[in-house]
């Protein structure tokens, strides 16, 4: 049997033995949980220059294109209207162009020629012994109607002439209009096309930048949470 003294002591050794390695142990942890922080600390600096060294950059780098670029392009997108570059005629007028009525065609000098026509005819049928009978009236009737007819196609003719001739005047002025609004739309779809690549650029940049700076975030949040977890283990 084992003298109590003898016993006690043993007790006692054991005691201070676990308390010196609970002590041991407790200071290791504590060392690891220093460590951790100061490499933790660390971390965080070196991402706060990455992240202050993008915004530098960023701002040193700029952009071709601005907000206000950014802006007119916008209000130049919501303003552009297709239908403002398409001529839209008024109904073709010849009067506008000088062309006056049919009748205004006709010889000036028709009822002369009629009468002539007339004259001409009875003479040679009194030469040809027909003198003023039915013969005579037949043959003035119709060779006046032939001057006649022959009188309005000229006329017509000369009316169809006019008006062909200003009808292409008409044309020619809507080709005209229509051509100088073409140039008006390649113009300003090239200005829209420059303001559209103004635009883009600055917010291609403003992307990058917030992405390059969400990444280094994350990053560091990340790593915050491994060094934490890693800390939680030495308590």
């Amino acid at each position: 049997m084992v003298p109590v003294a003898v016993g006690l002591g043993v007790m006692a050794a054991n005691l201070i033995g676990n308390q010196l390695n609970s002590a041991a142990e407790q200071e290791q942890k504590q060392q690891g949980r220093a460590y951790l922080q100061g490499a933790q600390s660390s971390a965080n600096s070196a991402y706060n220059n990455i992240i202050n060294g993008l915004d530098a950059y960023y701002k040193q780098r700029g952009s071709l294109g601005t907000d206000k670029d950014a802006a007119r392009y916008k209000q130049a997108i919501e303003g552009y209207d297709p239908d403002s570059f398409v001529y839209t005629p008024g109904k073709f007028n010849a009067a506008d162009y000088g062309v006056g009525s049919r009748e205004g065609y006709i010889n000036p000098y028709y009822d002369q020629i009629i009468g002539d026509t007339a004259a001409q005819v009875q003479h040679t049928a009194a030469g040809a012994g027909l003198g003023r009978g039915s013969g005579a009236a037949q043959a003035i009737a119709t060779e006046v109607a032939q001057k006649n007819n022959e009188l309005w196609k000229e006329a017509n003719q000369e009316y169809k002439d006019e008006r062909d001739f200003a009808y292409n005047q008409y044309s020619d002025y809507i080709r005209n209009m229509q051509n100088a609004l073409n140039a008006r739309r390649a113009a300003t779809d090239t200005k829209l096309t420059m303001q559209g690549n103004l635009a883009n650029d600055y917010y291609s940049v403003m992307d990058s930048a917030q992405s390059d700076k969400l990444k280094a975030l994350q990053d560091q949040i990340a790593t915050n949470s491994t060094y934490s977890t890693a800390m939680a283990g030495l308590f």
